[in-house]
């Protein structure tokens, strides 16, 4: 008796490392284009720019995944292995809720200047989408290898959007500015 495999595509390599540096390189000079920006206001601030740069991260993470959401509707009859895959995880469901919440911590960081949410939910997804093996785990052993290569650019670029709204939302925090409290001399 014969097992049978399914073998699963496999992507090529430079492709991947291309889109790799795509989202890098988009990636950089959207952050610098958000630093120059800043840089031209009057009372441009450290924590300013970053409590932006946090709420301006969340909201290319929401985009992303609003993308991405695209993108499965559009698949829905696909029958390749990649979709097939991922309507037996769920469907949508998780990107709708990762759109609202990031969309959530894009409006207090930027219209109402409070970094407290934007800190937890941020530190959270750096932790948890870390070691949850469905997600980033997921990607690195299974998707950069046979995953479409849209999704592969997406999930590059939701990389950098979340590393980077992390990494300027604790900053902020470590500077004292927490958004809630007006500090006096």
């Amino acid at each position: 008796m014969a097992a049978s495999s399914i073998t699963t595509p496999s992507n090529d390599g430079g492709i991947v490392l291309t889109l790799f540096f795509m989202a890098t390189i988009i990636s950089y000079f959207v952050f610098t284009a958000i630093g120059i920006y800043e840089g031209q206001q009057q009372n441009a601030t450290k924590a300013s720019w970053l409590r932006k740069l946090s709420g301006l991260s969340n909201l290319g993470n929401a985009i992303l995944h609003i993308l991405l959401i695209i993108y499965t509707i559009s698949n829905y009859e696909n029958n390749s292995q990649y979709w097939i895959e991922e309507r037996k995880l769920g469907g949508i469901e998780g990107l709708v809720a990762l759109t609202i919440i990031n969309s959530i911590s894009s409006l207090c960081a930027l219209y109402y200047k409070h970094m407290t949410f934007p800190l937890i939910w941020n530190t959270f997804v750096a932790f948890v989408g870390t070691l949850i093996p469905l997600v980033w785990l997921r990607f690195v052993s299974v998707g950069m290898s046979s995953w479409p290569y849209e999704v592969v650019f997406m999930w590059f670029m939701i990389f950098y959007m979340e590393l980077c709204a992390v990494t300027s939302s604790v900053t902020h925090f470590l500077l004292g500015n927490n958004g809630n409290k007006t500090k006096t001399k």
